[in-house]
Protein backbone atom coordinates (compact mmCIF):
# COMPACT_ATOMS: atom_id res chain seq x y z
CA UNK A 1 0.00 0.00 0.00
CA UNK A 2 0.89 3.53 -0.78
CA UNK A 3 1.89 6.06 1.91
CA UNK A 4 -0.84 9.54 1.56
CA UNK A 5 3.00 11.40 0.96
CA UNK A 6 3.40 8.74 -2.10
CA UNK A 7 0.08 8.80 -3.19
CA UNK A 8 -0.21 12.76 -2.85
CA UNK A 9 3.16 12.61 -5.33
CA UNK A 10 1.61 10.46 -7.79
CA UNK A 11 -1.43 12.39 -8.35
CA UNK A 12 0.95 15.71 -8.65
CA UNK A 13 2.66 14.08 -11.80
CA UNK A 14 -0.34 13.13 -12.93
CA UNK A 15 -1.64 16.79 -13.28
CA UNK A 16 2.00 17.61 -14.45
CA UNK A 17 1.43 15.61 -17.16
CA UNK A 18 -1.78 16.88 -18.18
CA UNK A 19 -0.53 20.25 -17.80
CA UNK A 20 1.79 19.66 -19.91
CA UNK A 21 -0.58 18.05 -22.81
CA UNK A 22 -2.24 21.43 -22.18
CA UNK A 23 0.91 23.56 -23.20
CA UNK A 24 1.52 21.48 -26.44
CA UNK A 25 -1.63 21.30 -27.55
CA UNK A 26 -2.57 25.24 -26.92
CA UNK A 27 1.39 26.38 -27.88
CA UNK A 28 0.09 27.89 -31.06
CA UNK A 29 -2.95 29.65 -29.37
CA UNK A 30 -1.47 30.99 -26.24
CA UNK A 31 2.15 31.02 -26.26
CA UNK A 32 2.69 34.09 -24.55
CA UNK A 33 1.26 31.92 -21.38
CA UNK A 34 4.44 29.08 -21.71
CA UNK A 35 6.76 30.87 -19.74
CA UNK A 36 4.20 31.77 -16.96
CA UNK A 37 2.69 28.60 -16.87
CA UNK A 38 6.01 26.75 -16.37
CA UNK A 39 6.50 29.35 -13.39
CA UNK A 40 3.56 27.94 -12.08
CA UNK A 41 4.15 24.33 -12.67
CA UNK A 42 7.39 24.98 -10.57
CA UNK A 43 4.83 26.48 -7.87
CA UNK A 44 3.18 23.44 -8.12
CA UNK A 45 5.55 20.81 -7.35
CA UNK A 46 6.99 22.40 -4.52
CA UNK A 47 3.93 22.66 -2.98
CA UNK A 48 1.96 20.00 -0.67
CA UNK A 49 -1.27 20.50 -2.10
CA UNK A 50 -3.86 18.21 -0.57
CA UNK A 51 -5.13 17.14 -4.16
CA UNK A 52 -7.23 14.34 -2.60
CA UNK A 53 -9.11 16.68 -0.78
CA UNK A 54 -9.61 19.30 -3.44
CA UNK A 55 -10.88 16.40 -5.77
CA UNK A 56 -13.22 15.36 -3.07
CA UNK A 57 -14.94 18.80 -2.83
CA UNK A 58 -14.76 18.54 -6.34
CA UNK A 59 -16.98 15.84 -6.43
CA UNK A 60 -19.52 16.62 -3.59
CA UNK A 61 -19.97 20.13 -5.00
CA UNK A 62 -20.65 18.39 -8.60
CA UNK A 63 -23.25 15.98 -7.02
CA UNK A 64 -25.01 18.63 -5.17
CA UNK A 65 -25.95 20.35 -8.47
CA UNK A 66 -23.81 23.63 -8.81
CA UNK A 67 -22.44 25.10 -11.78
CA UNK A 68 -19.72 22.58 -13.23
CA UNK A 69 -17.53 26.02 -14.77
CA UNK A 70 -17.61 27.13 -11.58
CA UNK A 71 -16.93 24.68 -9.25
CA UNK A 72 -13.85 23.61 -11.64
CA UNK A 73 -12.54 27.16 -11.10
CA UNK A 74 -12.83 26.54 -7.88
CA UNK A 75 -10.57 23.77 -8.12
CA UNK A 76 -8.02 25.17 -10.60
CA UNK A 77 -7.56 28.25 -8.27
CA UNK A 78 -7.46 25.78 -4.94
CA UNK A 79 -4.29 23.84 -7.32
CA UNK A 80 -2.60 26.97 -8.77
CA UNK A 81 -3.58 29.99 -7.37
CA UNK A 82 -3.58 29.09 -3.43
CA UNK A 83 -1.08 29.72 -0.90
CA UNK A 84 2.53 28.31 -1.46
CA UNK A 85 3.18 25.91 1.61
CA UNK A 86 6.83 24.67 0.98
CA UNK A 87 7.78 21.92 3.76
CA UNK A 88 11.35 20.08 4.07
CA UNK A 89 10.71 16.69 3.18
CA UNK A 90 12.97 13.89 3.11
CA UNK A 91 15.88 13.58 0.62
CA UNK A 92 14.34 11.50 -1.75
CA UNK A 93 11.23 13.70 -1.95
CA UNK A 94 13.91 16.81 -2.67
CA UNK A 95 16.07 14.72 -4.90
CA UNK A 96 12.95 13.91 -7.04
CA UNK A 97 11.75 18.16 -6.49
CA UNK A 98 15.54 18.84 -8.22
CA UNK A 99 15.21 16.50 -10.69
CA UNK A 100 11.53 17.36 -11.83
CA UNK A 101 12.92 21.36 -11.47
CA UNK A 102 15.97 20.69 -13.76
CA UNK A 103 14.38 18.77 -16.57
CA UNK A 104 11.41 21.64 -16.26
CA UNK A 105 14.19 24.89 -16.56
CA UNK A 106 15.83 23.07 -18.89
CA UNK A 107 12.97 21.56 -20.86
CA UNK A 108 13.33 25.34 -23.91
CA UNK A 109 16.88 24.06 -24.74
CA UNK A 110 16.07 20.39 -26.05
CA UNK A 111 16.51 19.74 -29.38
CA UNK A 112 12.53 20.57 -30.38
CA UNK A 113 12.06 23.85 -28.56
CA UNK A 114 12.52 25.97 -32.04
CA UNK A 115 9.77 24.05 -33.44
CA UNK A 116 8.20 24.25 -30.17
CA UNK A 117 8.04 28.12 -30.12
CA UNK A 118 8.98 27.87 -26.66
CA UNK A 119 11.16 30.99 -24.99
CA UNK A 120 14.94 29.64 -24.13
CA UNK A 121 15.60 30.47 -20.43
CA UNK A 122 17.89 33.77 -20.37
CA UNK A 123 19.26 32.06 -17.68
CA UNK A 124 20.49 29.01 -18.65
CA UNK A 125 24.02 28.25 -19.06
CA UNK A 126 25.76 29.13 -22.94
CA UNK A 127 26.35 25.98 -25.35
CA UNK A 128 30.29 25.39 -25.41
CA UNK A 129 31.32 26.17 -28.41
CA UNK A 130 34.70 24.62 -29.68
CA UNK A 131 37.95 26.82 -30.11
CA UNK A 132 39.22 25.47 -33.60
CA UNK A 133 42.99 25.02 -32.32
CA UNK A 134 45.44 27.40 -33.71
CA UNK A 135 47.28 26.85 -37.47
CA UNK A 136 50.59 26.23 -37.07
CA UNK A 137 52.73 29.69 -38.38
CA UNK A 138 54.07 28.86 -41.24
CA UNK A 139 58.02 28.68 -41.71
CA UNK A 140 58.96 31.81 -44.13
CA UNK A 141 61.17 30.97 -46.85
CA UNK A 142 64.25 32.19 -46.91
CA UNK A 143 64.95 35.01 -49.37
CA UNK A 144 67.97 33.90 -51.09
CA UNK A 145 71.09 36.22 -50.70
CA UNK A 146 71.19 38.04 -54.18
CA UNK A 147 74.94 37.90 -56.24
CA UNK A 148 77.13 40.66 -55.55
CA UNK A 149 77.84 43.25 -58.31
CA UNK A 150 81.28 42.96 -58.40
CA UNK A 151 83.43 39.51 -56.18
CA UNK A 152 86.75 40.95 -55.69
CA UNK A 153 89.42 38.12 -56.77
CA UNK A 154 92.67 38.76 -55.08
CA UNK A 155 95.25 39.73 -58.01
CA UNK A 156 99.43 39.25 -56.81
CA UNK A 157 100.63 39.41 -60.18
CA UNK A 158 102.25 41.92 -62.81
CA UNK A 159 100.21 45.68 -62.67
CA UNK A 160 97.31 44.93 -64.96
CA UNK A 161 96.70 47.10 -68.34
CA UNK A 162 94.40 49.89 -68.75
CA UNK A 163 90.76 48.80 -68.59
CA UNK A 164 91.59 45.48 -67.10
CA UNK A 165 90.30 43.72 -64.16
CA UNK A 166 90.24 40.72 -62.27
CA UNK A 167 87.16 40.95 -59.82
CA UNK A 168 84.42 38.97 -61.32
CA UNK A 169 81.20 41.21 -61.85
CA UNK A 170 77.48 40.43 -62.01
CA UNK A 171 76.28 40.78 -66.11
CA UNK A 172 72.69 40.35 -65.56
CA UNK A 173 72.32 38.82 -68.80
CA UNK A 174 68.88 36.56 -69.40
CA UNK A 175 70.55 33.81 -70.46
CA UNK A 176 74.48 32.89 -71.46
CA UNK A 177 76.01 29.57 -73.08
CA UNK A 178 79.19 28.70 -73.57
CA UNK A 179 80.04 29.77 -77.21
CA UNK A 180 82.09 25.89 -77.24
CA UNK A 181 83.35 22.90 -75.35
CA UNK A 182 86.96 22.92 -74.85
CA UNK A 183 90.12 22.58 -72.90
CA UNK A 184 91.44 25.83 -71.92
CA UNK A 185 94.67 25.61 -72.91
CA UNK A 186 95.63 29.51 -71.97
CA UNK A 187 93.99 31.80 -69.45
CA UNK A 188 93.23 35.43 -68.91
CA UNK A 189 96.36 37.13 -68.10
CA UNK A 190 100.38 37.89 -68.04
CA UNK A 191 102.06 35.11 -70.57
CA UNK A 192 105.00 34.19 -72.57
CA UNK A 193 103.64 34.48 -76.04
CA UNK A 194 103.52 30.73 -77.80
CA UNK A 195 104.68 32.51 -80.72
CA UNK A 196 106.60 35.61 -80.37
CA UNK A 197 107.99 34.27 -76.99
CA UNK A 198 107.80 37.56 -75.86
CA UNK A 199 105.89 38.54 -72.32
CA UNK A 200 102.05 40.10 -72.69
CA UNK A 201 98.86 40.13 -71.66
CA UNK A 202 96.23 38.04 -73.21
CA UNK A 203 93.19 39.45 -73.15
CA UNK A 204 90.99 36.84 -72.83
CA UNK A 205 90.87 32.68 -72.95
CA UNK A 206 92.05 29.83 -75.32
CA UNK A 207 89.97 26.82 -76.24
CA UNK A 208 91.39 24.26 -77.72
CA UNK A 209 88.69 22.20 -80.18
CA UNK A 210 88.57 20.71 -83.73
CA UNK A 211 88.47 22.96 -86.91
CA UNK A 212 85.18 23.49 -87.56
CA UNK A 213 83.59 23.11 -84.38
CA UNK A 214 80.45 25.48 -84.06
CA UNK A 215 80.93 28.70 -82.04
CA UNK A 216 77.94 29.88 -80.72
CA UNK A 217 76.78 33.34 -79.28
CA UNK A 218 77.60 33.63 -75.43
CA UNK A 219 74.00 35.74 -75.13
CA UNK A 220 71.64 37.35 -76.65
CA UNK A 221 72.93 40.23 -78.96
CA UNK A 222 73.69 42.32 -82.30
CA UNK A 223 76.77 41.54 -83.79
CA UNK A 224 79.16 44.73 -83.72
CA UNK A 225 81.55 44.32 -86.58
CA UNK A 226 83.28 41.08 -88.39
CA UNK A 227 86.76 41.32 -89.63
CA UNK A 228 89.84 39.55 -91.18
CA UNK A 229 93.35 39.90 -89.20
CA UNK A 230 95.87 37.46 -90.81
CA UNK A 231 98.26 38.48 -88.70
CA UNK A 232 96.80 38.16 -85.31
CA UNK A 233 93.59 37.54 -85.26
CA UNK A 234 92.83 35.81 -88.20
CA UNK A 235 89.01 35.59 -89.25
CA UNK A 236 86.82 37.13 -85.94
CA UNK A 237 83.59 39.00 -85.01
CA UNK A 238 82.14 40.49 -82.05
CA UNK A 239 78.52 40.48 -80.67
CA UNK A 240 76.64 43.73 -77.98
CA UNK A 241 75.21 42.03 -74.97
CA UNK A 242 72.68 44.20 -72.58
CA UNK A 243 74.20 45.92 -70.03
CA UNK A 244 77.12 46.99 -71.31
CA UNK A 245 78.44 43.41 -71.94
CA UNK A 246 80.56 42.90 -75.50
CA UNK A 247 82.01 39.28 -76.82
CA UNK A 248 85.09 39.04 -79.76
CA UNK A 249 85.53 35.58 -80.93
CA UNK A 250 88.87 35.34 -82.64
CA UNK A 251 90.97 32.42 -85.24
CA UNK A 252 88.01 31.52 -86.85
CA UNK A 253 88.19 28.96 -89.78
CA UNK A 254 84.32 30.51 -91.20
CA UNK A 255 82.28 33.70 -90.01
CA UNK A 256 78.38 33.17 -90.37
CA UNK A 257 76.82 36.60 -89.65
CA UNK A 258 76.92 39.49 -90.99
CA UNK A 259 77.76 42.51 -88.92
CA UNK A 260 74.42 44.52 -87.78
CA UNK A 261 72.78 40.96 -87.56
CA UNK A 262 70.69 40.43 -84.49
CA UNK A 263 71.32 36.76 -82.71
CA UNK A 264 69.68 34.68 -80.49
CA UNK A 265 71.97 33.03 -77.24
CA UNK A 266 73.30 29.61 -78.28
CA UNK A 267 73.35 30.74 -82.09
CA UNK A 268 76.22 29.28 -84.17
CA UNK A 269 77.61 32.43 -85.62
CA UNK A 270 81.10 30.81 -86.68
CA UNK A 271 83.13 27.56 -86.98
CA UNK A 272 86.32 27.51 -85.26
CA UNK A 273 89.70 26.81 -86.68
CA UNK A 274 93.61 28.21 -86.86
CA UNK A 275 93.36 31.60 -88.85
CA UNK A 276 95.90 34.24 -87.71
CA UNK A 277 98.82 33.93 -85.47
CA UNK A 278 98.05 30.74 -84.03
CA UNK A 279 99.86 27.55 -82.61
CA UNK A 280 96.86 25.03 -83.77
CA UNK A 281 93.08 25.06 -83.79
CA UNK A 282 91.23 26.79 -81.28
CA UNK A 283 88.90 29.66 -80.12
CA UNK A 284 90.21 32.62 -78.56
CA UNK A 285 87.33 33.76 -76.28
CA UNK A 286 87.15 37.64 -75.03
CA UNK A 287 84.86 39.27 -72.58
CA UNK A 288 84.51 42.96 -71.58
CA UNK A 289 81.75 44.89 -69.35
CA UNK A 290 81.38 49.11 -70.15
CA UNK A 291 84.51 48.63 -72.13
CA UNK A 292 86.70 46.51 -69.21
CA UNK A 293 88.29 43.58 -70.27
CA UNK A 294 87.01 40.68 -67.59
CA UNK A 295 88.13 36.84 -67.10
CA UNK A 296 85.75 35.05 -69.81
CA UNK A 297 86.27 32.07 -67.35
CA UNK A 298 83.94 33.32 -64.52
CA UNK A 299 81.38 32.92 -66.87
CA UNK A 300 81.86 29.38 -69.18
CA UNK A 301 81.88 25.84 -68.87
CA UNK A 302 84.74 23.93 -70.17
CA UNK A 303 86.06 20.12 -70.92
Amino acid sequence: MLGPREKRRIIQLVVCLALFLAVFIGKGIFPERIAALRGQVLVLLRGDTDFQAVFSDLGQSISKGEPVLETLGDAWNRVLGGEETQTAGPAEENALYAAQAAWLSGFGRQAGAGTLGLKLDPQATPAVVATPAPRPEATPTPTPTPEPAVEHVDYTGPALPDNTSMDKYRLDLEETVSPVMGVLTSPFGWREHPVDGEEKFHNGVDLAVNTGTAVKAFADGVVDYIGDDPDQYGLYLQISHANGVKSFYAHCSQLLVQQGQTVAAGETVALSGDTGNTTGPHLHLELRLNGVRINPIYYIETS
